[in-house]
């Protein structure tokens, strides 16, 4: 039996943002990973996420608390706060991950905040 996708996400926040593992992404994620974000969708290969998680993760080292990670079979929702280690910075979002065959295939995001969860 896979990795549920609390599970799989969960290892997204500690092993790939928090140990800093970017390759990881080849292994729990789709190599055409869809971002549902409000006006549109962008379809990321590997190679593009890796990328992107490398040029964003220097800057401010984000640690990422789950407020709230929980889900089914199929999808994960997540409601996380990020503090920066390295650089003064705050984000919260909500994301929800859709998780087949232990690979995250989609996720949607709302627009970040720079407030904490009340």
């Amino acid at each position: 039996m896979g990795s549920s996708p609390v599970e799989v996400v969960r290892r997204y926040l500690d092993e790939i943002y928090h140990a800093g593992d970017v390759e990881l992404v080849r292994e729990i994620t789709a190599d055409g990973l869809v971002r549902h974000d409000p006006g549109g969708t962008r379809t990321l290969s590997h190679d593009d996420q890796v990328a992107r998680i490398r040029a964003d993760l220097p800057q401010w080292q984000p640690f990422f608390t789950a407020e709230v990670l929980a889900g089914d079979d199929e999808f994960a929702v997540l409601v996380w706060t990020a503090r920066g280690r390295t650089a003064e910075r705050l984000l919260s979002g909500i994301e929800v991950f859709r998780v087949s065959d232990g690979r995250i295939t989609d996720v949607w995001n709302t627009p970040y905040s720079t407030e904490p969860w009340g």
